[in-house]
């Protein structure tokens, strides 16, 4: 009686060794935990990053991720962090975290056990070509997301009026394809319209296009895009941006080319055709698209010199360009990107004597929810990630135009993978 007493106290003790014994030997020949990186990436997976790989060697343990749960990808690498870290850091053994978009690498986490500190570059080395060709987890193509972006515009004209303004509410429809490559097509659709034409007034395409993202396979820090496709600013055609990071990555240059046409809705070009077969105040029912009737493709540029002031979180550039209509300038800005926006000031100087120096302002604000989980491939509805608001101060209205190649592009997003502005994050 005594002896089956003692062997019910000793159950509980001897459970944990009996299920211990049960399970593999999780380290090989060289000492490496090898089942430790792949429970790594399933709870990266569980935690909604998109895209995860792991591979450990005897030099470092490294992990890919993108975010796709998180809408601000700086919170959602200090979450990858958080994660890396409750699973236990190797002692001798660095460990990286490479943050991929569209599964184009942007930016390298390292945790140095020396210092005990993550670093933040957008370099690669070897840990990324010992990853790359690792079996993703959660693999994002054919995902579709559909982003709505409110947007506001503002012109003062009239002296009897302070603002004339159009609210547009403005869903994008984005799908990841193969690395680097993503479709983009927008609607555009009135709210309140005070003084920006009869057009703007009907629901209307935006963006259109498709684009392939890519970095230089030299790791020489070159980040570049091409997209085809019906842009902003009622433009069609084909554009290139590259950007080169230099070794003190507080400094950068990027320009962007494009080769363009006027792509106009709605009505013809009554200019070239003459007339105009609509009744006054009559518009086609629908929206459809068609180019002027004389082709006037038209080669558009700009060249930029960036600095990045941590301390600040404050980015300054300074950029020449060929505008739209042909006409040249100079344009200098000033963004401060926050946790949930970046506010940017710019001023303008062009050298055709029709056009004033002008300047303004633009907020690109990220709306909630800042989290957005996604089910298997059921299209996901969001919120944008940047709500833009802009404001032309000199009331310009010919000159200095600009186009975008996505209706993701701003201000804001082209911060999202800068490594001063992550490590900021990070340090928190």
């Amino acid at each position: 009686m005594n002896r089956l007493f003692r062997l019910i106290l000793l159950l509980p003790l001897l459970s944990p060794l009996a299920l211990a014994a049960q399970e593999p030997s999780v380290t090989d020949s060289t000492g490496l935990d090898v089942l430790h990186a792949e429970m790594m990436a399933q709870r990266l997976v569980e935690a909604g990053f998109a895209n995860v790989r792991a591979v450990q060697t005897p030099e470092f343990t490294v992990y890919t991720v993108e975010n796709d749960y998180y809408k601000i990808p700086a919170e959602g690498f200090a979450r990858a962090v958080q994660i890396i870290e409750g699973g236990g850091l190797d002692a001798d053994r660095p460990v990286k975290i490479i943050g991929t978009s569209y599964k184009v690498p942007e930016i390298t986490l390292t945790y140095d056990p020396q210092t005990g500190r993550w670093d933040a570059t957008k370099r690669l080395d070897a840990s990324w070509d010992a990853v790359r060709r690792q079996p993703k987890l959660n693999d994002s193509f054919g995902k579709l997301d559909i982003n709505v972006y409110p947007q506001v515009s503002l012109k003062n004209l009239i002296i009897t009026q302070v603002y004339q303004s159009l609210w547009q509410l403005s869903p994008a429809f984005e799908v990841s394809l193969w690395p680097g490559g993503k479709i983009s097509a927008q609607i555009k659709i009135p709210i309140v319209n005070d003084g920006y034409g009869v057009t703007e007034s009907l629901v209307h395409p935006g963006f259109l296009t498709v684009s392939q993202r890519f970095r230089d396979p030299w790791h020489l820090n070159v980040f570049g895009k091409v997209t085809a496709g019906i842009f902003n600013a009622n433009r069609i055609g084909a554009a290139l941006e590259l950007a080169y990071w230099f070794p003190n990555e507080r400094f950068w240059v990027d320009t962007k080319m494009g080769y363009l046409d006027m792509v106009r809705f709605g009505y013809p070009n009554v200019i070239t055709e003459g007339v105009n077969p609509y009744p006054p105040g009559g518009i086609p029912p629908g929206f459809w698209l068609h180019t002027n009737a004389n082709p006037d493709w038209r080669f558009v540029w700009n060249v930029a010199v960036n600095y990045y002031n941590p301390s600040l979180q404050t980015q300054f550039l300074l950029r020449g360009e060929r505008f739209l209509l042909g006409d040249f300038g100079v344009k200098f800005e000033m963004i401060r990107h926050f946790r949930h926006c970046s506010v940017g000031f710019y001023a303008m100087k062009g050298t055709d004597k029709a056009a004033h120096t002008n300047g303004g302002f633009r907020f690109q604000i990220a709306l909630p929810p800042y989290r957005a989980k996604r089910f298997g491939y059921v299209p996901r509805i969001s919120t944008s990630g940047q709500m833009g608001i802009s404001y032309n101060a000199n009331n310009e209205q010919y000159y200095y135009k600009e186009f975008r190649t996505e209706a993701s592009d701003n201000i804001m997003s082209k911060n999202y993978y800068n490594p001063y502005y992550i490590k900021g994050k990070l340090d928190r």
